[in-house]
């Protein structure tokens, strides 16, 4: 049987197009491919130490099945001016051994996947609870062991931990389901509105980790991003204390995009800006809670929960027009470009710029991981 070279060439197309496909991949996105193949932390090595003699247990079987199919194509394919071959109606051994033989492999997956689960779902004592909330597009993390002014310490798009120490992380959604996935750190755990999810690892290494919803939840669910930075312990007792103490006052003169981070706080402060009615801001008049914490919002990585690198440049346009970069946020359904040439001069963009960037706290940060 000869097969056409133009059927050839189209079967060597679609086997090597999905190779092709993942390899360009790797590079789209701030935060780079979602894989569990590098962990870098228990949980996930755990999971990964389940999927490889899944793998192979699955490699041999397409072989065997495969291998049969092409040998059979070929062996008994049809010969020119050959009768009707005799009907075979069945042969009782080989169906008993291809029912038995599958149910094995199938019961010996399922052991092993319930072991994983097992040991996946212990929660160790002492370990550092964090809460962790879903919201519509963005993360919020919360610190009950101490914040500013004796409440629980909250935070945004960044989720700090130390390495070597195990975490619990309670896990909450505020609006739709929602699902928390680090890839390299541990496997994926709903968020559901109503119900409280736990889940516990501890990071081997210091290091940046993409995260990200995994759970399709509206419009900007693709755009909903998260980073955890597992800093060593020293440096992570330094980043709480010092995230424990409000912010000082802005400094004053010309700050990032020629702001004034001063006359910034001011306009944050105004009420007829709008800022204060989602944001809260630790030791200032701002209470917001509909939108995320913005305390020492300038060493966070991230503006738009992941979207985009924390420039001077981003946020400026992101606070021109949040729906361009984000479609379907709740900000941009208030902060819409009009609005801005209503409200916002340049200059004030500039100088909330200015203010948002001046909040800083003076971390060591590690290299973010691929």
């Amino acid at each position: 049987m000869r097969i056409p070279r133009r059927s050839l060439i189209k079967l060597g197309v679609l086997a090597i197009a999905p190779l092709l496909l993942a390899g360009c991949s790797a590079a789209v996105g701030l935060d780079g491919p979602a894989t569990t193949i590098n962990p870098a932390g228990d949980q996930a090595r755990r999971i990964l130490d389940l999927m490889v003699p899944i793998f192979w247990m699955a490699l041999v079987v397409f072989i065997v099945v495969e291998g049969i199919l092409v040998y059979t194509v070929f062996r008994f394919r049809r010969k020119p001016n050959a009768p009707i071959p005799s009907q075979i109606q069945g042969n009782t051994q080989i169906e008993i051994a291809w029912t038995i033989a599958p149910a094995l492999i199938a019961v010996v997956i399922a052991v092993l996947t319930f072991r994983t689960q097992a040991d996946n779902a212990v929660l160790p004592p002492n370990a550092i609870h964090i809460t962790a909330v879903g919201h519509q597009w963005w993360f919020e993390f919360q610190y009950p062991d101490g914040g500013p002014e004796g409440k629980p310490l909250l935070t945004a798009s960044d989720m700090y931990i130390p390495v070597g120490k195990p975490v619990i992380i309670t896990l909450k959604g505020q609006d739709v389901i929602h699902n928390f996935w680090v890839p390299k750190l541990a496997g994926k755990t709903y968020m559901i509105p109503g119900k409280t999810n736990y889940l516990s690892f501890t990071a081997e290494q210091a290091g940046i980790y993409h995260a990200v919803c995994s759970e399709f939840c509206g419009e900007a669910h693709a755009l909903m991003r998260f980073r955890v930075i597992a800093l060593p312990p020293d440096q992570y007792d330094r980043w709480l204390t010092q995230a424990q103490v409000a912010p000082a006052n802005p400094p004053t003169g010309v700050g990032e995009l020629n702001g004034d981070p001063t006359r910034g706080q001011a306009i944050f402060l105004d009420a007829k800006r709008q800022c204060i009615t989602c944001h809260a801001i630790s030791g200032t008049a701002a209470k917001g809670v509909v939108g995320p914490n913005l305390t020492y919002y300038g060493s966070r990585t991230t503006i738009a929960a992941g979207l985009l690198d924390n420039t001077p440049e981003n946020l400026a346009k992101w606070l021109h027009n949040p729906s361009s970069l984000k479609p379907g946020n709740l900000m941009g359904r208030v902060i819409t470009p009009d609005w801005v040439k209503q409200n916002l001069a340049e200059q004030d963009i500039a100088d909330l710029v200015a203010y948002l960037r001046s909040m800083k706290l003076s971390v060591d940060m590690p290299v973010a991981s691929k």
